[in-house]
């Protein structure tokens, strides 16, 4: 079996899976952060946190699936499981940026 589908179905079910759960669990509890924001616009709130949301699956999933493209070719297990442990934390660190800088820009947009 070639090992670059293996690895890219291994990565791509990682990696989904990772930006659904943390996507809803921003989406869950975020939700509170922005009724504080907005405490009398509450359907402000609830759109832009759906907003939020969407916005954080298309630009990750996108970018999930079109780093699959800059792969090399992988021939041994070890290879996979070091290329499959660096992306995989590359997008975990790529997560914890973008929800910085939404939040960043929710209150910066709340001050204008």
């Amino acid at each position: 079996m070639n090992l670059n589908i293996l690895a890219y179905a291994f990565y791509f079910g990682i990696t989904a899976f990772i930006t659904l759960r943390v996507g809803w669990l921003f989406y869950h509890y975020g939700a509170n952060y922005l009724y504080e924001l907005y405490p009398q616009q509450q359907e402000l709130a609830d759109s832009l946190n759906r907003i939020l949301l969407i916005g954080y699956y298309l630009l990750n999933l996108g970018h999930i699936a079109h780093s699959l493209h800059h792969w090399p070719l992988i021939t041994s297990e070890l290879q996979m499981i070091e290329l499959l442990s660096q992306k995989t934390g590359f997008i975990c660190l790529v997560l914890g940026v973008i929800h910085f800088a939404n939040m960043l820009w929710v209150r910066l947009w709340k001050k204008i």
